[in-house]
């Protein structure tokens, strides 16, 4: 299974957010850094913690942190 408390770190210095400030609730857009480069480093981030994959699409469907580590569980357990 994925590290998620690794990947929740990952999320922190890709946004620019203290990990402590970081939670399920975050919501993405509230990082000025919250961009395509970040989006496309999110992708990198799932692929190389869960060996998944995940479009462009499903990435723009998130919203806060938490959808990230939700989307990344579905691609996981083959749901998503």
């Amino acid at each position: 299974m994925a590290d998620m408390e690794k990947m929740r770190a990952s999320i922190a210095d890709i946004l620019s957010i203290p990990l402590d400030e970081l939670k399920g609730d975050t919501l993405l857009e509230s990082s000025d850094f919250w961009d395509s480069m970040a989006r496309i480093s999110i992708v990198a981030l799932v692929f190389e913690t869960t060996g998944t994959t995940i479009s462009g699409e499903e990435i723009e469907g998130v919203v806060t942190v938490q959808d990230i580590f939700d989307l990344a569980a579905g691609k996981v357990k083959g749901v998503a």
